[in-house]
């Protein structure tokens, strides 16, 4: 066992990330700086208000996310916690900004319905596991599963990211939305990625528990149970074509650079996320 394994969940030295100011200055309702009448200038495409909803959707199941954290050790660590509460507020407001755009966007309301039949695969069906089995499983993994849930967290933003940045280059009046939900995921990149690193850095099994989380996750955090046909659109309209393929290499890079992780895990995330 590694020699760091039972020591406290909060790492030593992680004064760069101030939590306390995070949450003084979290952002909240985004309407009032919404421009929708550009919007109307600029409409969105069917494609392109496709994956708004898909994206509101992933930020509207925060709770959910939340609520898996919670039942680990994860739920021991102040610092990480007092994050996370600002966090799941900042991204049930930019739900709500998608939310605004989606009502003022003609081609969403004629898009085809998100439900349907899962994609089957064996690899994520520990993403499948309810709270309760979480729980127990987590038990049994001990505080360093802090660090897995830290490392996937940042992952998922660095997917997700790339989702925005696709928004961001249809239109002006786009990219004036998703800029500053681009600078607020910037906040929540720099605490995960900081956590991270220090987790990471100082434990073989954190490590080792990581890197089976990163293998089997679905991408986007929360889709193992979306319908295929959602997820396949997800997957080439983000990370389609020769843009797509860029983004997706992007990821694996930042991969590949965590400490523990490797190329071989980085390879697989970035498979997995190729249409």
């Amino acid at each position: 066992m590694d020699s760091h394994d039972e020591a406290p969940t909060t790492p030593p030295g992680t004064a760069g990330f101030d939590v306390r100011e995070f949450a003084r200055t979290a952002h909240g309702s985004h309407r009032g700086t919404l421009d929708l009448a550009a919007l109307d200038r600029e409409p969105l495409d069917a494609p392109s208000a496709r994956l708004v909803r898909a994206l509101r959707d992933t930020e509207r199941a925060t709770l959910h996310r939340v609520r898996d954290l919670l039942v680990t050790a994860t739920h021991k660590d102040a610092r990480v916690t007092a994050f996370l509460t600002t966090w799941m507020f900042e991204r049930f407001w930019i739900a709500d900004a998608l939310d605004a755009v989606l009502d003022a966007s003609p081609a969403a309301r004629a898009l085809p319905p998100s439900a349907g039949p899962p994609r089957w695969s064996l690899a994520e069906r520990r993403e499948r596991r309810g709270p309760v089995r979480r729980s127990l499983v987590a038990g049994v993994t001990g505080t360093q599963i802090v660090a897995e849930h830290m490392t996937t967290g940042l992952v998922d933003e660095w997917v997700t990211g790339a989702a925005y940045r696709r928004l961001a280059g249809v239109s002006p009046a786009m990219a004036a939305v998703v800029d500053p939900v681009v600078e607020i995921k910037g906040r929540h990149i720099a605490f995960l990625a900081e956590e991270a690193e220090l987790r990471l850095g100082r434990s073989v099994r954190a490590q080792r528990l990581t890197r089976r989380a990163l293998r089997h996750s679905a991408w986007p955090l929360g889709w193992a149970g979306r319908s295929a046909h959602e997820r396949d659109f997800f997957e080439r309209q983000v990370f389609g074509g020769r843009h797509g393929r860029a983004e997706a290499a992007r990821v694996r890079t930042l991969v590949a650079a965590l400490p523990g992780i490797g190329p071989g895990v980085a390879a697989t995330v970035e498979s997995r996320l190729l249409p």
